[in-house]
């Protein structure tokens, strides 16, 4: 299947990209409950994505999406500076019927490589306790464990369900 990959300055189809939103919330808010957290709804948390989406977009951030050859949104990747020398992985999403390709992990390397563009020396991240599928992704990249950092906007709450995650670029 292949697949296209851009960084985006704007969303070309908001309610695709909300819809995305929702199916990963979904899996994700399934792995919290899974390891004891709090049941969230998909629909508030993609919601609130959408609400803040000029977070994810340039200057702020970078939103990175994948399509299908038939125009159908596959996966995304968003960078989100939280410093001027640091940013954080976020929503990182393949729908299942593009898993298996390699698109994963290009959408992590295209990431990192914005970032460094973007003037940054750090990046951050943060998963589910227990998400092997994106620990593992994280390790094979060169990132370390760590507590919980500064400028993370999940609440504290969270903190024991979730793994926090930090890689220096050169």
């Amino acid at each position: 299947m292949p697949v296209t990959l851009e960084f985006v300055s704007s969303l070309p189809d908001p309610d695709a990209f909300e819809t995305l939103m929702q199916e990963y919330y979904a899996i994700m808010a399934s792995k919290l409950t899974g390891v004891g957290g709090p049941q969230l709804s998909a629909v508030d948390l993609a919601r609130d994505t959408m609400e803040h989406i000029e977070d994810l977009l340039p200057p702020h951030g970078r939103t990175l999406l994948a399509h299908g050859n038939t125009g159908r949104l596959m996966g995304c990747g968003v960078l989100r500076k939280v410093r001027p020398d640091a940013a954080e992985l976020k929503r990182m999403f393949v729908r299942p019927e593009a898993q298996g390709l390699g698109l994963g992990r290009k959408l992590f390397e295209m990431r990192i490589d914005a970032a460094k563009e973007m003037g940054c020396t750090t990046l951050y991240a943060d998963t589910v306790k227990g998400n092997r599928a994106m620990l593992s992704m994280y390790e094979k990249l060169g990132f370390d464990y760590i507590p919980r950092y500064p400028e993370n906007a999940n609440p504290p709450e969270l903190d024991s369900y979730l793994v926090y995650l930090k890689r220096h670029l050169t």
